[in-house]
């Protein structure tokens, strides 16, 4: 093999990109529209770094933890438990604000807890329901805790119903009633300060090109309409326009503050609002400043209404923070969440089926149609160059790529 081509340089872009290397491969281009590291290119504001959105380490696998530190310092979360813990508040104000994700006290929380633990006592953990979403999530917690949490956090978090919503992702990250509210357990997490570095040393010796890619009915990929061709196409973008994706907004809020103002990083609304969650960037990686930054989270699919998610945003910053805005601007991204429907899967399973033959490799969020964060996207470009040989073999390579998407994150 001679010619290497990624198209995409998020995390799964750039390892696969790393790991190729050190297998040999020396001519290698990486086709990128905007930055590298994707939604995990850091940013600063005062000094304050920020990404888009929440962009933490973490893994509960030593040799992902070992490449993490290959690259990049290490700072657990600022704050004495050295975890992340999230909240959600619903009731759109921060004055009792519950964990999340749900735990053992939230149960203690709701105004009838004898029903809900008697709920809890009707469920059967060994045969979940995977009908639909909504059962599915009733068959784990109960229907006052489904609906008290998720239900709407899921309405709005894929701008569609629950009992729409396809289960099988659930099936590789079940879902299930905690102790404690940590959001990564026990896991190894924290924050670099500066995921860049990381980017640019993956990427060291290999060609960024700059280019809009798109992809023909039958798999053939051009960049700013002319064909491309390379014995290899590793690629971390959607196989087919058909595949529904679920787009982020951002809206970014600086607040004169020295002292942060959330409860904590990272907290959900499911039930007021149209965002879906607040996040506090000084409490990822905490640094002096008289300012701290906050981004408000809103999914769209069919309308972009960012006069309202502004106007939102001011609201709560008045009323809730009591806090005037210093400034703000807004980011939008297209395809960020993969939208898991029966269809959108069946699709996705044709479009892997007609990758047998070709020397496309679809890997990442995009490329695998599915949920995933930074760890699972570097696993899977480190094992395009570890499965190499499978995954050009049309007898092994479906199988391989299925146990790619395994274990997701």
């Amino acid at each position: 093999m001679t010619t290497a081509l990624i198209l995409g340089a998020g995390p799964a872009g750039c390892a696969a990109a790393y790991f190729l290397r050190k297998e040999g491969i020396d001519d290698i281009t990486i086709y990128e529209r905007k930055k590298l590291g994707g939604c995990a290119h850091t940013r600063f504001y005062d000094g304050i770094p920020y990404e888009f959105g929440p962009q933490i380490m973490f893994t509960d696998k030593d040799y992902l933890r070992c490449i993490f530190e290959e690259f990049l310092p290490y700072y657990p979360p600022p704050n004495p438990d050295g975890q992340y813990k999230y909240v959600a508040s619903v009731d759109g104000t921060l004055d009792d604000v519950h964990d999340f994700p749900i735990t053992v006290g939230n149960v203690l929380k709701m105004k009838n807890p004898a029903d809900v633990i008697y709920e809890l006592y009707q469920i059967n953990l060994e045969n979940p329901n995977y009908e639909n979403f909504e059962k599915y999530c009733i068959s784990r917690v109960g229907r006052t805790l489904y609906e008290t949490y998720i239900k709407n956090y899921n309405r709005k978090a894929w701008q569609m119903d629950p009992a729409d919503m396809d289960t099988e992702w659930v099936k590789f990250r079940p879902l299930t009633l905690q102790r404690t509210a940590t959001r990564f357990g026990d896991q190894w997490q924290g924050h670099p300060g500066n995921f860049n570095p990381m980017w640019e040393q993956m990427t060291a010796g290999v060609r960024v090109e700059c280019g809009e890619v798109t992809v023909g009915d039958d798999l053939d990929y051009y960049v700013d309409q002319e064909p491309i061709k390379a014995d290899l196409i590793v690629t971390t973008l959607p196989m087919s326009n058909e595949l529904e994706f679920v787009n982020a907004c951002l809206v970014y809020i600086v607040l004169k503050s020295q002292k942060t103002v959330m409860p904590r990083a990272f907290t959900t609304f499911p039930n007021t609002y149209d965002f879906v969650r607040v996040f506090e960037y000084r409490q990822q990686f905490y640094v002096e400043s008289e300012y701290t930054l906050i981004s408000f989270g809103f999914r769209w699919r069919h309308e972009y209404a960012v006069d309202e998610y502004i106007e939102q945003t001011f609201d709560f910053c008045k009323n809730v923070l009591k806090k005037e805005v210093v400034a703000h601007w807004v980011e939008s991204r297209e395809g960020v969440y993969p939208l898991n429907t029966r269809e959108n899967m069946k699709r996705f399973q044709r479009l892997l089926e007609r990758t047998r033959n070709r020397d496309v490799i679809p890997v990442g969020r995009a490329g695998m149609h599915a949920y995933c964060s930074k760890d699972t996207a570097i696993r899977m470009g480190l094992e395009v160059a570890r499965y190499l040989d499978e995954l050009l073999d049309p007898d092994t390579k479906i199988e391989r790529l299925l146990e790619m998407r395994k274990d997701l994150h």
